[in-house]
Formats: structure tokens, C-alpha cells, sequence
């Protein structure tokens, strides 16, 4: 569960960054580095790939730069979707009324598994 929860944020990093300006993978694999992931341009390669294969990212050619990654509109719209999961996590886990057996429901909403519902028992 913890990979797969990295494995959101960084996406959403990428994300992020890439809809505020078109980058690099060196760039990208730097920026994630700064959050402190630990990457390298070889691990963020595929990163990059499935968000293609996803829609939420396309890349192009530029002059002197070289291939850079930018944001399209699908993805755009999986960042939003993506940032109110994880507000709605970081909102229920600040809440004391959350009991220990509903984190893996909040968990798998999260991941988009699930919708991020606590039951009151």
C-alpha cells in the first residue's frame, strides 16, 4: 500500500508540475527528487509512459530542449479528481471520529479503488 500511495503522489507531482510548465524528464525526475523521492530518469521514464498511455500527458519536440511533457485536458481533470481524494483522506485522517478499521476504505478511495466513505458503526 505505501508503493502504491508514492506512486499516487509522485504522479500527481508530475502532474502538477507539468501542467505549470512543459518539462523534461531530467526536469521532472529532479523535481520529484526535491520532494524526495528517490528516481532517477530511468524510473521516471515509465511514470511518463503510462500517463501517456493514459491521456493525461502528451509530449512534443521542441527546439534546443528537446521532448517535453505537458498536461492535456483529461489529465487536467484526473489532477483535480486526484487532489480533492487525497484532500478528503488528509480531511478524514485529521478527523477523530475515524476508527482504525475504516483507513483501508479511505485508503482504497484513494487509489480511486473505492469511493473514500467512513461508515459509522
Amino acid at each position: 500500500m505505501k508503493r502504491q500511495f508514492l506512486g499516487l503522489l509522485a504522479r500527481v507531482y508530475v502532474m502538477q508540475f507539468a501542467m505549470e510548465v512543459p518539462a523534461t524528464v531530467a526536469m521532472l525526475a529532479e523535481m520529484l527528487m526535491e520532494y524526495g523521492f528517490q528516481v532517477d530518469i530511468g524510473t521516471v521514464r515509465p511514470l511518463l509512459r503510462a500517463l501517456q498511455m493514459e491521456g493525461y500527458l502528451e509530449s512534443v519536440l521542441r527546439d534546443g530542449i528537446g521532448r517535453v511533457y505537458q498536461l492535456t485536458e483529461q489529465g487536467r481533470e484526473e489532477l483535480a479528481s486526484s487532489r480533492s481524494r487525497i484532500d478528503e483522506l488528509y480531511r478524514r485522517l485529521h478527523n477523530p471520529s475515524v476508527s482504525d478499521d475504516e483507513m483501508p476504505s479511505l485508503s482504497a478511495g484513494l487509489m480511486g479503488n473505492t469511493p473514500a466513505v467512513a461508515t459509522n458503526s
